[in-house]
């Protein structure tokens, strides 16, 4: 199997995000679904307390101290129990990581603590209602005022959006300007005029707990401004690159258990005399799976190295997130198909991870925008003269 080069470490924290994942949220992830509930807070507690919400958090600040491959690594283990569980504790973590990074030593000291600690939950606020995946056009606007900055506006499909007690939102202070304009801060989501006017009745990803929000006239003082106007927009497009590198290495890792279950079951069920496994033409498919697994992980590994090393990764993010989120539908269905009736039932992920595998094709950037991103690159990688990955 296919794997990236992590310390003896690394390796230790992915096998325990396996059976962390294995004994919290698959016995409970049905009932999520089942119930439309985001995912519950002492779940966030519990990844915390196992050391998870501080993975890229230096060893001197109370985290991990492990690598970027370590941490996509965590999310694609996690993932073959639940895409959306994994989404939601994958996002809050980030923040941690990004605070120690970007943050003031006020910032570090007032949220850094309850963060590892699962005591709050984050939530990155950049698409809004009628934006998309163009963050340029945001309408959220910040006005500056004695000591701080007012908020008005409204942001769509937040991540934890349905219960997160901290916004790294992005909000535009000087129309007409574009991302030049767009500065980041954090926001206290119980603030006096923080509306969570609607949480989405998400198919297959309700653990998501994705939220529409909207602030009004909300007070933002200057201490908590992470990036001036100018800066935040391309650290928030660093993170999404990064964000896209998880999203393909979590489609992973829900085909590889789908994968697991078929092949498993294949080679113990018997018809017409013989193994399923036996019959070439199941036999080819769950090959086809395998081939195409391995090939996206290649793909995802790929930018999580480039990453990594701190290279230019944004064609490769793309790549990897295209592929991985059109073959995990594809790839999913044919080992739900494998499985014959059984697959339709709550006995077996399929369903949840079919969804799930769709759901990566909409998150940090719809398929759409990736196979634009891969083209406008295209001359640069692979053009006359062009460097070439």
């Amino acid at each position: 199997m296919i794997e990236l080069s992590l310390t003896e470490r690394e390796q230790e924290l992915v096998a325990e995000a396996r059976r962390f994942a294995v004994a919290i949220i698959e016995p409970q992830a049905v009932t999520w679904e089942r119930t439309r509930q985001p995912l519950p807070r002492d779940v966030f507690r519990q990844y915390a307390a196992s050391g998870f919400s501080g993975l890229q958090v230096p060893v001197e600040h109370g985290g991990q101290g492990v690598s970027f491959l370590c941490k996509v690594r965590v999310a694609e283990v996690m993932a073959r129990s639940c895409l959306a569980a994994t989404f939601a504790l994958n996002n809050s973590q980030a923040t941690a990581a990004r605070l120690v990074r970007e943050g003031t030593e006020d910032q570090k000291r007032r949220y850094l603590p309850r963060l590892l600690s699962g005591a709050i939950v984050s939530a990155p606020a950049i698409t809004e209602p009628g934006g998309g995946s163009d963050a340029t056009a945001m309408t959220t606007h910040a006005t500056k005022v004695d000591g701080g900055w007012r908020i008005d506006g409204r942001k769509a499909w937040i991540t934890n959006g349905a219960h997160a007690d901290l916004a790294v939102l992005y909000a535009q202070t000087q129309k007409g300007v574009g991302a030049r304009g767009i500065a980041s801060f954090f926001v206290d989501l119980h603030a006096t005029g923080v509306e969570r006017s609607r949480v989405y009745p998400m198919m297959g990803g309700a653990a998501i707990g994705a939220a529409e929000l909207t602030f009004r006239d909300v007070f933002v003082p200057d201490l908590d401004v992470i990036a001036a106007p100018g800066a935040a927009f391309k650290r928030a497009m660093a993170g999404i690159t990064a964000a896209r590198t998880h999203v393909a290495a979590m489609a992973n890792g829900v085909v590889e258990e789908c994968l697991s279950r078929a092949v498993d079951y294949a080679g113990q069920r018997s018809a017409f005399g013989v193994k399923l496994l036996d019959h070439q033409g199941l036999r080819w498919s769950l090959a086809d799976v395998a081939t195409d697994l391995a090939a996206s992980r290649l793909l995802a590994y790929h930018a999580a190295e480039l990453i990594h090393r701190e290279e230019e990764a944004i064609f490769a993010a793309s790549q990897a997130k295209s592929f991985a989120s059109q073959m995990a539908p594809r790839a999913v269905a044919a080992c739900m198909q494998a499985m014959g009736a059984i697959g339709l039932t709550e006995d077996h992920p399929f369903s949840r991870h079919l969804i799930g595998a769709r759901i990566a094709g909409y998150v940090d950037g719809t398929t759409e925008i990736q196979r634009e991103r891969i083209g406008v690159l295209l001359p640069k990688y692979h053009g006359i003269g062009g460097r070439r990955s």
